[in-house]
């Protein structure tokens, strides 16, 4: 798997700073001026602003309008879709998980050609192709034809999120990175609100087609006009920024620093591969994955129905849908600065913490009499606090991988976990069980708990990590403080977190 400890040292003490690693890796650096090279803060602090400025708003509205997309299925269901496509049984679970069977066939083909292309083309074409094809859901006229395009949806979605990470780690440290994170996935909060707002007013629409129709021709066509500025507009890395002069380029990429998670190495790495499938912590992120979006394939889906079992009209519960959104956007900025704000930046605490009011949520509803429509509303609302807890999962994932292959594989992973939970999700809702859905409901349960274990293993298992690799320094005569001189001298390498005998878990 990974190179031995003993390898690493001895080729850190060697490199040489002596012309271009990698083609995308920007301006050449050599030994003597990296060492000379002091990065002024004023400087650096107006590039942060820029990049904040100009990288993070593409994040926000790709993943607004792309999480719309897929919960307009939910609101298409109170406005007529099952009894338009005529849907029986468990065909509408069906059409909730094919989204996630397309993503899944696409997971690692999409990775991989995310390591190889441009990301930001590569997205924008997905996003473009994707809008077209929301905007052909209006036209299917039964399950079938609703089926196969939900599958092309989710195969084109499945570049989305794990090229928000890519971008965020290209751009910024692993100190920056769960802020950033934080920022992009309030807009899933943003998304509830405004799905379900634009729900309503579409709701409203008199014409020849049924409201659903309007709905995915509307998103749709929003989803692919974004694409076509994106694709003209989305700087690919800090050296090819049009945005950024000669110097503010120099300080975008050397604040990096050459360990930086989020260089760009096309070479495919077959041990580092391996070390993937074998690391731990892998796993660990792959099944807090499944809970999550266990819960995500319910209420992306069923969430508007639940909220209709509780006795109130279809335009009303789309209402509804909006402080459910408020709710995950004050929880995701919340929980972000709270970790930040914690000495050692504890992740995992942080989003056992929100979980917990979510876990709450569920409980209300699977024991409060249905009589209390109020405070069944009230538990459907706390549990959107769960995906703070998703948010700082996937900052976790950037923050304790290192090496490029690696990276994508795990990235991978994680995403085939991510479409693993969304199709169990609708699944654990049976129509014949309208409208309490009492098996959806205690899946949404045992996942919650299933998480809160999971976020507590991997920050046990991330310390004693840490503290081996502070045993191989001692023993080696060497130290942390080592690493900032040796960062002065390195040319960029691709190291995996378990060959850097430097890199520290963040938990």
């Amino acid at each position: 798997m990974s190179k031995p400890i003993s390898d690493h040292l001895e080729s850190s003490e060697s490199l040489e700073y002596g012309g271009p690693t990698d083609q995308n890796q920007g301006p050449e650096y050599t030994k003597s001026d990296a060492s000379n090279y002091v990065i002024d803060s004023k400087l650096e602090n107006r590039v942060i602003r820029k990049i904040d400025f100009m990288i993070i708003p593409f994040i926000c509205i790709t993943y607004l309008v792309t999480y719309i997309d897929k919960a307009m299925l939910g609101y298409a269901a109170v406005f007529g879709l099952k009894e338009s496509l005529h849907l029986t049984g468990t065909e509408y679970s069906w059409l909730g998980s094919m989204f996630y069977f397309g993503y899944l066939a696409f997971e690692y083909p999409t990775t991989f050609a995310m390591q190889k292309l441009p990301i930001s083309k590569w997205l924008s074409v997905n996003l473009f192709l994707w809008g077209a094809i929301t905007m052909a859901l209006a036209a299917c006229g039964g399950f079938k034809s609703f089926l196969a395009l939900r599958f092309l949806i989710g195969a084109l979605e499945s570049c989305s999120t794990p090229a928000y990470l890519l971008i965020t780690a290209t751009w910024y440290t692993v100190e920056e990175q769960p802020i950033r994170i934080g920022w992009w996935s309030t807009f899933l909060g943003v998304a509830n609100s405004f799905g379900g707002l634009l729900a309503f007013a579409v709701g409203h629409i008199k014409g020849s087609l049924e409201s659903w129709q309007y709905q995915f021709i509307f998103i749709g066509a929003i989803t692919c006009a974004w694409a076509i500025f994106m694709a003209f507009t989305l700087a690919e890395r800090p050296s090819t920024a049009p945005w950024l002069k000669e110097d503010e380029k120099q300080v975008a990429i050397r604040r990096l620093g050459p360990r930086h998670h989020g260089s760009n190495f096309n070479e495919i790495k077959k041990y580092q591969i391996l070390e993937a499938v074998f690391d731990p912590k892998t796993w660990l992120f792959f099944l807090c994955g499944v809970a999550t979006q266990v819960v995500n394939g319910a209420a992306s889906n069923f969430g508007s129905l639940i909220i209709q079992g509780f006795g109130y009209s279809n335009l009303v519960t789309t209402l509804f849908q909006i402080p459910y959104g408020m709710i995950i956007l004050v929880s995701n900025v919340s929980a972000m600065y709270l970790q930040r704000w914690l000495p050692g930046q504890k992740r995992c605490l942080v989003a056992v913490l929100y979980v917990c009011p979510a876990l709450a949520g569920v409980v209300g509803i699977h024991t409060i009499s249905r009589d209390h429509k109020v405070a069944l509303l009230v538990c459907y609302w706390l549990t959107s606090t769960y995906t703070a807890s998703f948010a700082m999962i996937m900052s976790l994932i950037t923050a304790n991988t290192g090496g490029s292959t690696k990276r994508s594989v795990v990235n991978g992973m994680f995403f085939i976990s991510y479409c693993v939970g969304n199709i169990i999700g609708p699944f654990s809702f049976k129509s014949n069980e309208a409208p309490k859905y009492t098996s959806g409901i205690v899946a949404m349960l045992v996942a919650y708990c299933a998480e809160i274990f999971l976020l507590l293993a991997f920050a046990t298992y991330a310390a004693m990590q840490n503290k081996i690799k502070d045993k191989i320094l001692r023993e080696a005569g060497l130290s942390l403080e080592n690493q900032i001189h040796q960062s002065l001298e390195e040319t960029p390498v691709d190291q995996t977190d378990m060959e850097d005998i430097y890199f520290r878990y963040t938990y």
